[in-house]
């Protein structure tokens, strides 16, 4: 019966792929499968009774084996271990072995057994994935690095943009200053030069009616309409210098101005201007009073021309350290998208300056509108400290 057994033992082992054997206490093969003895070239009674050194392995991995199977046979624990190994007959790879001990009934370790698997296979995947996983490691910094360039260069770029949108802002700035000091220049000359010499030439006029009255008919309603025309001049003069700057704007305040110039627009354009604004309300600084008056002029401006609203009131009120404007029309109003558009961009040279008039100061300009309604822009605009 034992011996039935030990050759179905044999047979079975002999039968799989995988490499199984046994040892003695001196590291020397008392049981080699078959799979094992075609891995060497040899024979069962080449093999048995041999060790790794006389089995030609090379002298580094059989003293390793030799000292694993000791150690195996001192704990009468499991071991589990990996290696590369060149046969004899040439073929190579990559080896996972496991060493069990082989207790006797008294517990002692009577032999070892070992089998052994090729994982050159698995090693091959293993080391295909672990260059791959390198692979990513490397594209991933490559990729990080060429993001952190690139958001490096986005950053750069987008300084730059707002440098030259603030360089843009300043001269924006610049130019509504400069058109500031120009109109004023230009309405200080139509008031001195052109208006002087026109009222010089109003009273030579006046003398000539004097003396031609009663001498010729037809010579003097000449000159009279003659001086009726340069009357008219004087005024379109007077009305201009005052548009170009307002001369009360700096006498006597920013209410004076604005219920001048509403006055002189219902005149001329038909348009019915309220003003709503208190009269003990403190003058804010002259560059303040001159924005507002610029704002209005452009709304006011802008209402005639494009609302078709025969009507308009400004009201104006202080409310803390701000000022409040609101110019508001009754016209046709804008339609949604394009006010999207207006509000986002800006349309316009006088938009335009408007809002780079008002944000010098710190302060916001709003539009609000309903086809129909009409409109209405919003101004809130921080008055500097007078100190």
């Amino acid at each position: 019966m034992l011996e039935r057994q030990t050759q179905f033992f044999d047979i079975t082992l002999s039968s799989i792929k995988d490499f199984a054997y046994i040892f003695d206490r001196q590291a020397r093969f008392i049981f080699v499968n078959r799979a094992l003895l075609e891995l060497w070239g040899l024979k069962l009674e080449e093999a048995i009774g041999k060790n790794f050194y006389e089995l030609r392995y090379p002298d580094d991995l059989a003293a390793r084996l030799n000292k694993q199977i000791q150690q195996v046979f001192d704990s009468g624990q499991e071991l589990v271990d990996e290696t590369s190994y060149t046969s004899p007959t040439g073929v190579s790879g990559y080896y996972e072995y496991i060493f069990r001990p082989v207790l006797s009934r008294d517990g002692t370790v009577e032999a070892v057994a070992g089998s052994t698997r090729d994982i050159t296979q698995r090693k091959r995947v293993e080391e295909e994935l672990r260059q791959s996983q390198e692979r990513l490691s490397s594209l991933a910094a490559t990729l990080e690095n060429q993001v952190a360039t690139r958001t490096a260069e986005l950053e750069e770029q987008n300084a730059q943009v707002l440098r030259q949108s603030e360089l843009l802002r300043d001269l924006s700035l610049s130019l509504i200053e400069a058109r500031d000091r120009e109109s004023r220049r230009i309405a200080r000359e139509l008031h001195d030069s052109a208006g002087q010499l026109i009222t010089v030439l109003l009273m030579n006029l006046a003398r000539m009616v004097t003396e031609l009255n009663g001498n010729n008919p037809n010579l003097l309603e000449l000159a009279e309409q003659t001086q009726a025309h340069a009357e008219e001049l004087a005024q379109e003069i007077r009305t201009t210098s005052y548009l170009l700057h307002p001369p009360m704007l700096d006498e006597t305040g920013l209410q004076a101005a604005l219920s001048w110039y509403s006055e002189g627009l219902q005149q001329r354009a038909g348009l019915e201007v309220e003003l709503s604004m208190s009269r003990d309300m403190e003058r804010p600084p002259r560059e303040i009073e001159l924005t507002v008056f610029r704002v209005v002029q452009e709304c006011l401006t802008n209402i005639h021309r494009h609302s078709g609203s025969k009507s308009a009131r400004i009201t104006l009120a202080r409310e803390g350290t701000n000022l409040k404007l609101e110019v508001r029309d009754y016209g046709c109003g804008i339609a949604p998208e394009k006010l999207s558009k207006l509000r986002k961009e800006g349309t316009g040279v006088g938009l335009l300056g408007v809002k780079e008039r008002v944000r010098q100061f710190g302060g916001e300009v709003r539009i609000e509108s309903q086809q129909g309604s009409g409109t209405a822009v919003l101004v809130d605009l921080p008055i500097p400290d007078a100190a």
